[in-house]
Parts: structure tokens; C-alpha cells; sequence
């Protein structure tokens, strides 16, 4: 269990506040609601907002330096979601294009994540964590890319992702995994 310093707590905070307001906007469907060339451009925002904010902000840098790199893995755990997208599909309620790239992708790199939590310390660590974070990476900005290029030629064919649980992932999930991946192979050197 990790000690709770004041930046971890006001990254803790951040986080829920954060997690609820994405929840606000899926419970009233607001991704639905604006123009279709708007929704990348938040998702956008919202990943270069917090990548500058933990480059940039003190505290957020003690505290993600604080939780360690098989904390920040674990937390990719969660994208074992890309499942759900492959039952979704399959239920007609995402494209094929969509799910097929973002579910495999996402199930790769949660399998990926679950190796590194057990792979021992040393170079054949090293090596799989810096290819598991571009991996990562490249995956949730496809997705990403995915989505607007449908939202934007096929409107409506991505309104699952407007309302809840789903919401959450791109006005959520992706900007802190999308910065977790950028911030463990800026600091790969010291971390491994």
C-alpha cells in the first residue's frame, strides 16, 4: 500500500473530479450533443491539458513519481475494456473499424500490462516496458483517430460512446493512460 502524501491526495482528488465531471457529460449525453468536429477536439485538449499539467505542476510530478511504474501498469489492467467493445460490435452498437482496433488494441495492452507486473527487474524488463508504452501509446491514439474519422464520416455510428460507462473512456480514461505512457518513457531511464 502506498502512503498518502498531500500530492498524492490532490492527484487522487483530481482524478474524481475529473472522473465525475466525465460522468456529468455522458449521463446527459454531451458528446452527442455537439458538433461532430468538436469531440476530437476536447479529447485533444484534454490529453495536451494534462500532459502539460504533469510536465509543468510540481505536486502532480511528486505524486506520479510517488506511485511507482507497476502502479501506474496496473492501472492499464483496466484495459481489458476492449472486450466490451468486441461485444458491442457483435451486438451491432459500434463499427466493426472502431472495435476491432480499439478492442484488440486495448486487450493487447492490458495482457502487456499484466506480463510486466510479474517480468523481474533487468534488460528483458526494460526492453518489453519501453515496447509495451509505445505499443500503448500508438493504440489509444489510433482509437482515438478511429473514432473522430467516424464520428466525422458516419455521424452517429459512435453515439455509444456519449452516454455512460463509455463516456468515460475518451473524456477519461485515454488522456490518463495516453500521459501515464508518455510519462513512463520520459522517465524510463530512472524508473527502470
Amino acid at each position: 500500500m502506498l502512503p498518502m502524501n498531500t500530492s498524492m491526495l490532490r492527484l487522487l482528488v483530481l482524478l474524481l473530479v475529473w472522473g465525475s465531471a466525465a460522468a456529468l457529460a455522458g449521463s446527459w449525453h454531451l458528446l452527442a450533443q455537439l458538433p461532430a468536429p468538436v469531440v476530437p477536439l476536447i479529447i485533444a485538449g484534454l490529453m495536451g491539458g494534462f500532459s502539460l499539467a504533469l510536465a509543468r505542476v510540481a505536486w502532480m510530478q511528486e505524486a506520479v513519481g510517488a506511485l511507482g511504474v507497476r502502479t501506474i501498469v496496473a492501472a492499464h489492467l483496466i484495459r481489458f475494456v476492449g472486450v466490451y467493445f468486441l461485444w458491442l460490435q457483435t451486438q451491432g452498437r459500434l463499427p466493426a473499424e472502431f472495435a476491432q482496433r480499439a478492442g484488440w488494441g486495448d486487450i493487447v495492452a492490458a495482457v502487456g500490462a499484466l506480463a510486466l507486473l510479474f517480468w523481474p527487474e533487468g534488460n528483458g524488463f526494460v526492453r518489453a516496458f519501453f515496447w509495451w508504452n509505445l505499443f500503448g501509446a500508438a493504440d489509444l491514439l489510433l482509437a482515438v483517430g478511429t473514432g473522430g474519422w467516424l464520428n466525422l464520416t458516419r455521424p452517429g455510428s459512435m453515439i455509444e460512446l456519449s452516454g455512460l460507462p463509455l463516456t468515460l473512456v475518451p473524456l477519461w480514461l485515454v488522456p490518463v493512460l495516453l500521459n501515464s505512457h508518455i510519462y513512463l518513457l520520459r522517465h524510463r531511464k530512472k524508473l527502470c
